[in-house]
């Protein structure tokens, strides 16, 4: 049976959530060519090569660095900001690999967010994470001069690591507009933050497969813990053969976006 056409908010921008997703791809490709050069741990070790984008201007690989072996990613570039030929600047992050790592291994404590009293809880290991990051993808921003509009971006576990930029960027660079586009987000926040987050009047998207298990992760209520989406979902219906291809950045999710007609493939 076809699939049911993708239906967009008023203000959402179909070519923006194209090229934010196309952004993910590449800092997915980052983590490849890492990969490719044998795991250096230096950052001045790894030669990232950016894709080729005219009048775009890319910086140095953001990298987490974490020391507990227990948490999903270590030591690992997972992104990058980059300018725009209208001095836009977007930031960019990728998620994990492996869709199964959520469905198996995902902790669902929750911590007080540490930057601005009184916000709400957090997913522990996103904070973590996230932590293990925020400094140098504020600097990532800041080298780039940023002038105009901000775009944050991420897939699967990106998304929750763009959820908590965005509070950073506002707070550094007020009055600066911002937009969010995510794609397969999990569950990242408490109801207190999620109420925090939304009455910031960011526009949010979170782009969702109906049929992907991981926006589904951590469930509503974990134990003692609740958890929230953030922004407004946009969804469609697309069910292939595994987890993994359910949740696919380029074979399931950009696929959708460029095909909202008839977003699953086959």
């Amino acid at each position: 049976m076809p699939s049911l056409p993708m239906y967009f908010p008023a203000a959402f921008s179909l070519s923006q959530a194209l090229q934010c997703a196309n952004l993910v791809e590449a800092a997915y490709d980052q983590y490849d060519q890492w990969l490719q050069q044998d795991k250096p741990r230096k950052p001045s070790d790894f030669n990232w090569q950016p894709p080729s984008m005219s009048g775009w201007g890319f910086s140095a690989p953001i990298w987490s660095i974490l020391s507990e072996p227990k948490y999903i990613n270590e030591s690992e570039p997972f992104g990058f900001a980059v300018s725009d030929p209208n001095g836009d600047v977007y930031l960019v992050f990728r998620g994990t690999e492996s869709a199964q790592d959520w469905v198996d291994d995902l902790e669902a404590k929750q911590s007080t967010y540490p930057w601005k009293a009184d916000v709400g809880l957090v997913h522990d290991g996103f904070l973590k994470l996230y932590t293990s990051l925020r400094d140098l993808a504020l600097q990532a921003v800041d080298s780039l001069k940023p002038a105009g509009n901000f775009w944050v971006c991420g897939h699967s576990l990106g998304c929750a690591l763009s959820s908590l930029a965005v509070l950073d960027l506002q707070l550094t660079w007020p009055g600066q507009a911002i937009q969010h586009y995510n794609l397969a987000s999990p569950r990242v926040v408490d109801p207190s933050f999620a109420a925090y987050y939304n009455g910031l009047d960011v526009p949010t998207y979170r782009i969702v497969n109906d049929s992907d298990l991981v926006p589904e992760v951590p469930p509503g209520v974990t134990g003692k813990w609740v958890y929230q989406h953030l922004g407004q979902a946009v969804t469609f219906t697309a069910s292939y053969t595994s987890v993994e291809d359910d949740h696919s950045l380029a074979s399931c999710y950009l696929y959708a976006l460029n095909n909202p007609e008839a977003p699953m493939n086959g």
